[in-house]
């Protein structure tokens, strides 16, 4: 038993049910009553109406001596003042929503606005508002004639109340990318929309649909196109279009009709379908259904080329003859052939667009199949997150649009092309680039992309990498980042590690930038990794020689050497003996007399001579003496010095080496040893 699923707003809308009531009335007084053109867009309608002593006719002046009624579409103002001019009797039965785009569109004429209509340029509707605009505004019914056109700002874009609403967002997201600062009015009749959303709703819900409607009406085409997006779909001006044959093939099916459709039409259509005998009654039928198939169109087939010439591919599918695959219904890039695509006796797959028993001609279309599989796809990839390819068609100041395949087109908003700020995406044009598809709107052609994630992605694997290879202790490449007061931030694969500032160099650094600077490649030493809290802590001074390799056979107890002062401390002063090691002369060792600070005595930058106490390269220590460099020079001085000012002389002065601490002793007193100081001068990082 066939199910079949009614749509509740199918049928006529508010508009176009007072316009039939307008001209029924006015004929029920007897009155002689003419439509200017097809008050709807319904054979079955214009029909009953003519029945009704209603006629139609294409210019005023055919309506002399009857009510002239003008019909839901509307007309230009000109139309209108014709008609007055004629002194004909005459009745608006122009929608009301109709009539609020004309007066917008006359007042947005009278602002100086250059105004975009998206709709078909031949419908009645289109023309009445293009006539209120004064003739100026540029029709367009799809994106690439939207892109063709030359807009000047100011400008608005408005719509034909039963356009398509899923257009409408593709055709208004190109607007705005193209004018920016533009305007744009959602004329969209909300009757229209809604059936546009029911019908969707019960496609999804059944195996085929049903769209009963005219040919010509605009919002019958809107329906079977949505619905076509979803299931196979064919469309019947009434029930005397029903095929049996093709509705034998689903168990359910949905109905909708346009909003010029009578009730009595939809009515006879169920009717027919759920009294006619759809079941199978033997496998005979069985048998010459799949020798001779029938096809609905929507529907998808697989079959065999036969034929390829410059403009069509012929195709068996089964069918009593070959199906038409048209060049305008296969995605070519530039310079491609049907010949570069196809080749007698493959296998293809293509969707039926057209249908004619009676002739037995059917045209089939294998872009619009392969934009179908494109879509699930990108569906696929999204929920995969799996990566995909595009070629950079555009680039506009807000991102970038990207060719999918199979005519489908993506965009990528600027702040997701990279991780760093990008200028200018002018480099990436006609470049194959790749992304991860973030998000996906089909019903309003919209598709999101991120090159950012991917990107962010790679990082992260390789920062994960670098933090479970690298060890501690060994010597590896990096770059260096960023400069900062206590450090330097290096690039080593991904992830930044610190070079702490007492870990640049041997010798003493006020600020890094007198040792690096952003850019450098430098080679530097792991000292700790710390995968948890993605910390690396390196050295640049512990990958370059330490200077206190082989320190004592270049010097050695009892020398004497000349250094610079480096620093000078409350216990002593530091001194230079050549790049990166230094020694301390402690303050009992500045000179013969008691010295209460040694700035009294020395200044930093200062060349002096020192005499080596001592050498320890184990505890990188050097005890120097600048007293003895000087007495060692002056031997007869020192002599009378000694014998004049003995009674001078501190015991610290005199036994200041017997209070020096050993290593590992507690200096119990309140002068730090010379150990003490140099460690004090060379704290480590922890």
């Amino acid at each position: 038993m066939l199910e079949i699923k009614v749509g509740e707003h199918a049928g006529f809308c508010p508009g176009v049910r007072r316009a039939v009531e307008m001209a029924l009335n006015e004929a029920a007084g007897g009155k002689k009553v003419c439509t200017l053109g097809p008050l709807v867009h319904n054979e079955s309608v214009v029909r009953y109406l003519t029945d009704r002593g209603i006629r139609v006719v294409e210019h005023p002046e055919q309506a002399a001596g009857a009510t002239l009624i003008i019909r839901s579409h509307g007309v230009a103002p000109q139309v209108i003042e014709q008609i007055k001019s004629l002194s004909f009797n005459f009745l608006d039965a122009t929608c009301s929503r109709v009539k609020r785009v004309q007066k917008m569109a006359a007042r947005l004429m009278e602002e100086g606005v250059n105004l975009v209509i998206f709709g078909e340029s031949n419908h009645p509707e289109v023309i009445g508002i293009a006539g209120w605009a004064g003739g100026k505004a540029a029709v367009v019914s799809s994106v690439e004639e939207l892109e063709a056109l030359d807009i000047e700002h100011p400008a608005a874009l408005i719509t034909q109340t039963t356009g398509n609403s899923a257009l409408f967002e593709k055709i208004k997201e190109a607007f705005l990318t193209r004018v920016p600062a533009g305007q744009v009015f959602n004329t969209l009749c909300p009757e229209v929309t809604l059936r546009q959303e029911e019908a969707r709703q019960i496609a999804k819900e059944v195996e085929a649909m049903i769209v009963v409607g005219s040919a010509t009406s605009a919002n019958t085409g809107s329906l079977v196109e949505e619905c076509r997006r979803v299931r196979p779909t064919c469309r019947v001006v009434d029930a005397g279009e029903l095929k049996g044959e093709l509705l034998r093939r689903y168990r359910s099916v949905g109905v909708t009709a346009g909003a010029s459709t009578p009730h009595w039409t939809i009515k006879e259509v169920v009717e027919k379908m759920e009294n006619e005998n759809y079941e199978v009654e033997n496998e005979e039928q069985f048998a010459y259904q799949d020798t001779v198939k029938t096809f609905l169109v929507g529907e998808q087939a697989g079959g065999r080329v036969v034929q390829v010439d410059s403009d069509e591919v012929l195709i068996d599918i089964g069918y009593k003859t070959e199906a038409i695959l048209p060049r305008s219904e296969v995605h070519m890039s530039e310079g491609e052939t049907l010949s570069d695509l196809f080749a007698p006796d493959t296998e293809v797959e293509v969707t039926v667009i057209e249908s004619d028993e009676e002739e037995g001609k059917i045209v089939v279309s294998h872009r619009r199949l392969a934009k179908e599989k494109r879509w699930k796809e990108l569906e696929e990839s999204l929920e995969n997150q799996s990566l995909e390819e595009g070629r950079v068609k555009q680039v506009v100041p807000a991102g970038m649009v990207l060719s999918l395949g199979a005519g489908i087109e993506g965009f990528m908003p600027g702040s997701l092309v990279d991780i760093r700020y990008v200028p200018d995406f002018k480099p990436f044009l006609n470049e194959m680039v790749q992304f991860k598809v973030i998000e996906i709107n089909r019903e309003k052609d919209k598709i999101i992309l991120s090159r950012k994630k991917l990107i962010e992605e790679e990082v992260a694997r390789k920062r994960a990498e670098t933090l479970s290879s690298l060890k501690a202790g060994e010597i590896i490449e990096g770059v260096v980042r960023r400069l900062t007061d206590f450090g330097v931030f290096v690039d080593v694969g991904g992830i930044d590690g610190l070079v702490h500032i007492s870990e640049l160099s041997w010798e003493r650094v006020g600020h890094p930038q007198e040792v690096l600077k952003v850019g450098e490649e430098i080679s530097v030493k792991v000292l700790d990794v710390n995968p948890e809290r993605e910390r690396i802590s390196l050295s640049l001074k512990q990958a370059l020689p330490d200077p206190w390799t082989g320190v004592e056979e270049d010097f050695k107890a009892e020398m004497i050497v000349t250094g610079k002062i480096t620093r000078i401390v409350n216990f002593g002063a530091f001194v230079e003996l050549k790049p990166g090691l230094e020694g301390l002369v402690h303050i009992s060792q500045i000179a013969d007399y008691h010295v209460k600070h040694p700035s009294e005595v020395l200044t930093e930058g200062e060349e002096i001579k020192v005499k080596i106490l001592d050498v320890k390269p184990e505890a990188k220590r050097i005890s120097l003496s600048v007293r003895e460099a000087r007495d060692a020079e002056m031997p007869d001085k020192k002599d009378s010095h000694e014998e004049e000012s003995n009674s001078g002389v501190t015991l610290g002065d005199v036994f200041g080496d017997l209070f020096e601490n050993k290593a590992g002793d507690k200096n119990d007193g309140d002068e730090p040893s010379e150990e003490a100081g140099e460690e004090a001068a060379n704290p480590q990082e922890e």
